[in-house]
């Protein structure tokens, strides 16, 4: 090869960490992947994934389905066996952490095939990782050993950057796959999923390569395309309109600190106020080329060449909505104190990043700045209420679900909106047929994969009756895992509760309620963790409003906190338990409680949205009392994914069916519901939403692969696995 010779190859990536270890040079930067792009990639991976295994051509021929390209990675290769990565850390760093997570898994399952194929590409000789940057590998090692890292005051961004992201791996392949697809998704991952790299020549090429690519300019984006088509035909307007422009992409680089900022606005532009109705492919469209879709729908959008008035006012508009827009996108990367817009950030950390789509269908270009941001700010406040709502019923909450709400629902009212009034009423007219309430949340709480959601509640109530008692708080330290750990008032000892509560199983699910959790900081949780209750209430006093109150003498001398209980009606909710009190007891309570508290935060009326719900009081009165245990709302079927759901909305399932999960020699029994969720026999309430979940409350195991452990039993009292009546009902075209 020639001293400056550059060559390209393209690696699936079980071929890519083959007998191969990737090192870093000196001049490139820590591992600062955050949350956002470790949550993108993911998704990304995970929808290709199930796009590639609902594909019945693709599942009988895996060779032909289309690969998934990662993108290119630049490095160069000293010795044999060993590279240096030039570009591609991030990426490469990241698919570490993810082949970790599923070792683990695939471990969890004793699936050898999996363990097998993953010690391939984590390790290079069954000890060194192929991942070679010495930072990193005390992370790692306590990953992969499924220890928990303790980050010092010593430790590099990475290190801390590292674990956190692990656990954010770990918690969202739970939520994104079912146990049963682990196993599938890991050999699509490591057979299709490719990267093309780029060889240097040398360390001298490569170090030349990387100032290339860092300092010296970017090819032309589809932004700067299309900044040029359109004001290619806006005539004597050219300069002043490109020197708004130059500074639009100032504005919103500086707020995101994102070079992608612009494309993703322009994106949610044309997708909230160009896009058809109707047209899911001008939703696939703009995401893959915006600049393209403009184009080839200039006659839709009235960009036609004898028309140059057209292209000003589209500019224009487009321009005026950045302007009007970038309160929210600062909003989405910070809280100030007393921010009118937490709910823009609360969204974007709760992955409903297509909020601003709705946002600015709501905008109009023309608005007064104040006018928009009541408007975008009534969106979010919707969308935050909206999201609560689902997971209290334990309903999906993924971006597909999220798309469905925007695109389908909120965006073609909102167009039509021009007052901010027009909003407030359209919102609270969703609000008015949104299915279900807070109260069905009887017996919700920490169910395997929903930990995220399941703090975010506790955060919000502990926030709420923080500021009401007029205390410091943070709420962004209580979402903050490190700084506060989700509390468990009843350690996981059984045998301390067992002649009250005799079943293991019920044991398990009323200490994991949300009545039986609180918010505690994490150096005093892990001093009191196995305490019995009693002891643990005394330490609760110095922590916030939300658990103090279990501490004796707690509410006395402090007059906020019991003006509080008297404004709000929660003195037989929010109020110390006596030495006699059962677990049952008190979690009930507490149950009530939050979901008394949620009432108050997410009333439409304290939301700005001009509607009364049916059975329920103004926000500054008491809310409706609880329903009965077990009561719950019929909701429609087809609103979760799930297989069980598909089954059930195909007639192949019948809602009350009664299923069994035998584990160690006991029978446990639950019942399928109109909306495909799981009611656990044992536990009553709130259905699970997924039988992987409720087979893990049953098992007490971490994992359970749903659909393989729970069965019918047919007339004659033979057991079929739900996998086997799913994939007869596909076979048979049921399905």
């Amino acid at each position: 090869m020639g001293s400056d010779e550059i060559r390209s190859q393209g690696f699936s990536l079980k071929e890519l960490f083959r007998d191969v270890t990737y090192e870093i040079d000196y001049y490139q930067r820590d591992y600062t992947w955050g949350e956002d792009e470790v949550r993108t990639l993911l998704r990304d991976l995970c929808g290709s994934f199930r796009n590639w295994s609902t594909n019945p051509a693709y599942l009988r021929r895996p060779h032909t389905a289309p690969q998934y390209f990662l993108g290119p990675f630049v490095y160069y290769e000293p010795s044999k066996n060993r590279r240096y990565l030039v570009d591609g850390q991030q990426r490469f760093v990241t698919l570490h952490l993810l082949f970790l997570q599923l070792r683990l898994s695939a471990q969890e399952r004793a699936d050898a095939r999996a363990v097998d194929r993953l010690n391939r590409v984590i390790t290079i000789d069954g000890e060194h990782f192929s991942l070679g940057i010495t930072d990193h590998e005390p992370v790692l090692r306590a990953f992969a050993e499924a220890r928990k890292y303790e980050t010092g005051v010593g430790d590099s961004l990475s290190r801390r950057n590292l674990w956190a992201r692990s656990k954010q791996i770990e918690s969202q392949l739970v939520e994104e796959l079912d146990a049963e697809d682990f196993h599938r998704f890991t050999e699509w991952l490591l057979d299709r999923v490719v990267l093309v790299g780029i060889r240097a020549a040398s360390a001298d090429h490569g170090y030349r390569m990387f100032e290339t690519m860092n300092d010296r300019g970017a090819r032309l984006t589809a932004v700067d395309l299309l900044k040029s088509h359109l004001l290619s035909h806006v005539g004597a307007n050219e300069d002043q309109l490109n020197t708004q422009w130059q500074e639009m992409l100032r504005e919103l680089a500086t707020d995101r600190e994102d070079h992608t900022a612009a494309s993703r606005f322009i994106k949610a532009f044309l997708l909230a106020r160009c896009a058809r109705e109707g047209h899911d492919d001008d939703r696939r469209q703009i995401d893959a080329n915006l600049n393209v879709w403009v184009r080839r729908n200039a006659v839709h959008l009235g960009l036609v060449p004898e028309r140059p008035d057209n292209f000003v006012h589209f500019v224009q508009d487009l321009l005026a909505s950045a302007r009007l827009y970038r309160p929210f996108l600062a909003a989405g990367r910070a809280l100030k104190k007393d921010d009118w817009l937490e709910a823009v950030l609360f969204n974007e950390r709760n992955g409903l990043g297509s909020q601003a789509i709705a946002i600015l269908a709501a905008i109009d270009p023309h608005d007064q700045p104040s006018d928009a941001k009541d408007k975008g700010r009534l969106v979010a406040l919707y969308l935050d209420r909206w999201y609560a709502l689902r997971v209290l019923q334990d309903l999906p909450v993924q971006l597909d679900d999220t798309d469905i709400l925007v695109h389908d629902t909120l965006v073609p009212r909102l167009r039509n909106c021009r007052t901010v009034t027009d909003v407030a009423s359209a919102l609270g007219d969703f609000v008015l047929h949104d299915e279900g309430s807070i109260r069905d949340a009887v017996t919700l709480g920490l169910r395997g994969n929903n930990a995220h959601q399941i703090r975010y509640l506790l955060a919000r109530a502990t926030a709420y009756a923080e500021e009401a008692c007029q205390r410091p708080h943070d709420v962004l330290a209580y979402l903050d895992r490190d700084q506060f750990h989700i509390e468990h008032l009843w350690a996981n000892h059984h045998h301390r509760v067992k002649q009250e509560i005799p079943d293991p199983v019920v044991f398990r699910s009323r200490r994991n309620q949300l009545g039986g959790l609180g918010l505690l900081r994490g150096r005093e949780n892990s001093s009191i963790n196995d305490l019995p209750l009693r002891e643990k209430a005394v330490y609760y006093a110095r922590s916030n409003v939300v658990l103090g109150i279990l501490a004796p003498g707690y509410d006395q001398r402090n007059p906020l906190l019991r003006e509080f209980i008297k404004t709000h009606k929660l003195d037989k909710v929010l109020r110390p338990f006596g030495p006699r009190e059962t677990l049952t007891s008190v979690v009930q309570t507490r149950q009530n409680l939050y979901l008394s508290l949620f009432e108050h935060i997410w009333h439409p009326q304290r939301l700005g949205l001009p509607v009364t719900l049916p059975d329920q009081d103004s926000p500054h009165e008491p809310p409706a009392q609880a329903h009965a245990a077990g009561a719950r709302r019929r909701t429609p079927a087809g609103r979760r994914r799930t297989d069980v759901a598909r089954m059930i909305a195909a007639h192949v399932l019948k809602a009350g069916t009664r299923i069994v999960l035998t584990y160690r020699s006991t029978d446990h029994w639950a019942t399928i519901d109109e909306d495909g969720g799981i009611i656990l026999t044992a536990t009553g309430g709130t259905p699970y939403g997924r039988v992987d979940e409720v087979g893990a409350v049953a098992r007490g195991t971490k994992t359970c692969q749903g659909m393989n452990e729970w069965h019918i039993e047919d007339e004659a009292g033979v057991r079929i696995s739900l996998r086997t009546l799913r994939d007869r009902a596909v076979a048979s075209g049921a399905l």
